[in-house]
């Protein structure tokens, strides 16, 4: 049986991608920090669906825990077939006001994770094993403005570690950016207030998270595609903006 490993994958996006690649038959490593609560109960969710899955702990703001997390994991599990780097720090900071340790978290969280997570499965691997990383990016990175500023940081460095992944000529290590829009509310935003910022979208309403579990499976059934960027945001990234949508 192959295996994925989802980070963050107790809620917002992660839960969806652990479903969605579930169905699809894969054993499920579901990695969380703060939410181990809601890891459980959505392990035991799919235990019931018939799917083997394994909870992981790890803080990712804490460069020890991220070396413990990933020796255990491929002593236990091997290299898994499928890596989802979906977590993440997302805290508003501005120039002139940010603060470092924002940005020490986020370049922890963002860039040495993924970073230390993907070189220990390519060590791990066996001859002739390939597998398939996703990052998840940001599409404010295409088109950027100041708010989250710490949080951009770090994205922007997980784009540029996509970047040199797929021009570094390893066909069995395919690196893809995924660059989701609007999904959930987030920061200040109400409920209310999302779904006026979700009408602001060119296709007028937030990114469903069942096209970035779509897409991964359009690149999964496409075993020769190399790694890709690919934005999926409703042509947000399109749309010139000076402040974050949830601040206009």
């Amino acid at each position: 049986m192959k295996t994925a490993l989802v980070t963050g994958a107790a809620s917002r996006l992660g839960a969806p991608l652990a479903r969605y690649l579930a169905s699809r038959n894969f054993r499920i490593l579901l990695h969380a920090n703060r939410s181990m609560d809601k890891a459980r109960l959505l392990a035991h969710s799919l235990a019931e669906q018939g799917a083997e899955t394994h909870v992981v702990a790890a803080d990712f703001a804490d460069q020890t825990s991220i070396a413990r997390f990933c020796g255990e994991l491929t002593a236990r599990f091997g290299a898994p077939d499928v890596i989802v780097n979906n977590a993440s720090t997302f805290e508003h900071d501005y120039p002139g006001e940010a603060d470092p340790e924002k940005l020490a978290t986020s370049l922890s969280v963002h860039v040495l994770a993924p970073f230390s997570i993907i070189e220990a499965a390519a060590k791990a691997k066996k001859p002739g094993a390939v597998v398939s990383v996703f990052n998840i990016l940001d599409h404010k990175l295409l088109n950027l403005n100041p708010d989250y500023y710490s949080y951009t940081l770090g994205k922007s460095a997980l784009m540029a570690l996509t970047a040199m992944w797929r021009q570094a000529e390893r066909r069995d290590i395919r690196v893809f950016g995924l660059l989701p829009g609007l999904m959930f509310p987030s920061g200040p935003q109400t409920e209310e207030r999302f779904a006026t910022d979700a009408r602001k979208i060119p296709t007028g309403r937030a990114t469903p998270a069942d096209q970035i579990c779509a897409a991964i499976g359009f690149f999964l059934d496409h075993p020769d595609m190399p790694g890709q960027m690919l934005p999926i945001d409703g042509g947000e990234h399109l749309v010139p903006r000076s402040r974050d949508v949830a601040f206009e």
